[in-house]
């Protein structure tokens, strides 16, 4: 992510005590959290590896990450803040998730926000140089009720995430600058995660415009970005085709029907895709 985009969205700050035995199951969450455990501790399974966190730790919950909660024999404190760092126009209206991505819709799996912190280490734990003056900050941000002064608001995180990234990730955003998204977008889409996706897919994940996506993509490589997931998505087809019937294949690529599927394949290759493979398809 390029530092100049970031528009910070703060979804909740507030100070939350957990009581002894409590227990936050297994979720996925949409956004980042940033908590500061003050008092007690906790055992964090994150990413499937447990973690005791002790009174003073400050700990990084990424968008997308598996994470579950279960406090000790007693209560424990942790003031916390929810933030995507990107404000978008549906920001205002997604909730904190306290559900694994199993049992979300298709439209809360959507809400799980591109991690731009893609080298942050297996354990959650962050730290930062000059404590005191991070906490002056963060308790300050939290004394605002959200929504009442967004200016000092951002103005208060941003000095708080910039100590985050400067004392924990200091070359992460030089080199996401020389890996440009055009460049993420089409490794993306080569490596198969992308070929079901559609311009708004690609605008939440990667955090910009589709306009913008658009034009970046057409500008790099000559052709649209759907145009290149089309061209690599029959690729893809033309092997499957050796080993799954039309209809898998057609799914398996993201097409609303076998129709449109077959439809395409046949303008792309010039024959039905019935007629390919290794088996005769003479039903769909």
């Amino acid at each position: 992510m390029n530092p100049s985009v970031i528009n910070p969205y703060l979804r909740v700050a507030t100070h939350s005590v957990i009581p002894a035995h409590h227990r936050i199951r297994r979720r996925v969450i949409y956004d980042y959290e940033l908590i500061y455990l003050e008092r007690g501790e906790f055992t964090l399974t994150y990413a499937d590896v447990p973690h005791l966190c002790h009174a003073g730790d400050l700990i990084l919950i990424c968008p997308g990450v598996p994470h579950s909660f279960a406090a000790g024999e007693e209560p424990f404190t942790q003031p916390h803040i929810h933030f995507d760092l990107l404000h978008r126009p549906e920001s205002a209206r997604i909730p904190i998730s306290f559900k694994d991505t199993d049992e979300m819709s298709a439209e809360e799996r959507g809400w799980i926000h591109a991690n731009h912190l893609t080298d942050y280490p297996t354990a959650p734990f962050v730290s930062v140089r000059d404590m005191e003056r991070f906490l002056t900050l963060f308790y300050e941000l939290l004394s605002y009720p959200l929504n009442t002064d967004p200016l000092t608001e951002k103005g208060l995180f941003l000095q708080l995430f910039a100590a985050i990234i400067r004392d924990n990730f200091a070359d992460l955003f030089e080199r996401q600058l020389a890996y440009t998204v055009e460049q993420q977008i089409k490794d993306c889409i080569d490596a198969g995660d992308g070929l079901c996706m559609g311009l708004d897919d690609f605008s939440r994940r990667f955090s910009y415009s589709k306009f913008y996506l658009e034009k970046r993509f057409r500008t790099r490589y000559g052709m649209g970005l759907i145009e290149y997931r089309n061209r690599r998505r029959m690729v893809q087809a033309k092997k499957l085709l050796n080993e799954m019937s039309v209809s898998a294949v057609a799914e398996a690529l993201g097409y609303s029907s076998i129709y449109s599927f077959s439809r395409a394949y046949k303008n792309y290759y010039g024959v039905a895709p019935s007629k390919e493979g290794k088996i005769n398809y003479k039903k769909y």
